[in-house]
């Protein structure tokens, strides 16, 4: 089968086309036929060689040679003690704890790591749910029951997650601001934002303006800032930034805890089925529509990460077969 494999870290330059075997289900696994797949941060991070990937994933070189972790396709063989899921069924899930491999033609992927797709939501807005939806969704649940009115601000809101995020929460009556950079922000208005605001000319934590709750995707502001633009009883939840940022508010928050009522978390993804399959009827019914920029083929994949590398992307980029 075609996949593409990178032995080295470094930049897209890196990656290959290359025929590698098909892999074999475990128990507990099903093989996979990929009919779309998307890229997001942690596949950026992987190729490169970040310092807690390189600790997780190879010190040195890659662990895991595939890159691609949110898949949507068809299943081709399920492997023993496999009760769910059977050959023909299609599917949507995560291979992040399953040594990844999603840009290939096939793949294997552990059976609780993946849903049942609706047959109206299509492969490739299957593919961008798995981690960023349930990221946004997990996120927005920081702060619950969300109240129709609250007021939101989404810090990176025309990445992925947040441009899912913006829908969820419009779609649960509250009021939306959106920060990113100029060239997204007519993007974020389409989506349903009520504000937008071009971070390279306004900086949100001195606007005056305070907020129920604040998904920072791509954290680049201090303590002290995000603290006056949060509403006495407000929450504020960083789920990207900086390593030493990212380090600093994981030591404050404890502290801030017990001396403020706002509340200060730091998410990462989990998978789970239940939830991610409440956003799939979701997306089945009209109510979120996932926002994709570019499509690329597989022996594309380098090209999507070259174009990922430039901050521009708005929602994803989705690798169809």
């Amino acid at each position: 089968m075609k996949a593409i494999v990178y032995d080295r870290y470094g930049s897209a330059d890196r990656l290959r086309l290359e025929a590698i075997d098909q892999p074999t289900p475990g128990p507990d696994e099903i093989l996979i036929r990929v009919v779309a797949g998307s890229v997001n941060s942690w596949d950026w991070h992987l190729m490169h060689g970040m310092f807690f990937e390189r600790l997780m994933f190879g010190t040195f070189r890659p662990r895991h040679r595939v890159l691609g972790s949110e898949i949507a396709g068809v299943v081709e063989a399920v492997g023993p003690g496999v009760t769910e899921f059977k050959s023909g069924d299609e599917v949507l899930g995560d291979l992040s704890m399953s040594g990844w491999g999603g840009f290939a033609e096939y793949t294997v992927g552990r059976a609780d790591s993946m849903a049942h797709k609706p047959a109206d939501v299509s492969f490739e807005h299957a593919a961008t749910l798995p981690q960023s939806g349930l990221l946004a969704l997990h996120c927005l649940r920081e702060r619950w029951p969300n109240r129709p009115g609250d007021r939101v601000l989404i810090n990176g809101g025309g990445g992925a997650a947040g441009t899912l995020a913006l829908q969820i929460a419009k779609h649960l009556g509250a009021h939306v601001t959106c920060v990113d950079r100029g060239g997204k922000l007519e993007m974020l208005r389409s989506l349903g934002a009520d504000i937008v605001i071009d971070y390279q000319r306004e900086d949100y934590t001195r606007t005056g303006d305070r907020y129920d709750l604040i998904f920072d995707v791509s954290s680049h502001r201090g303590f002290l800032d995000v603290r006056r633009a949060l509403a006495p009883d407000g929450v504020y939840v960083m789920t990207g930034g900086p390593v030493m940022r990212i380090t600093y508010f994981g030591l404050v928050a404890p502290i801030a805890a017990r001396i403020d009522t706002r509340t200060y978390r730091i998410r990462t993804h989990t998978f789970n089925r239940d939830d991610l399959m409440c956003i799939t009827d979701r997306v089945a019914a009209g109510d979120i529509t996932p926002a994709i920029d570019r499509t690329y083929s597989l022996e594309d994949v380098p090209d999507a990460l070259r174009y990922f590398d430039t901050g521009e992307v708005k929602g994803k980029l989705v690798i169809v077969h």
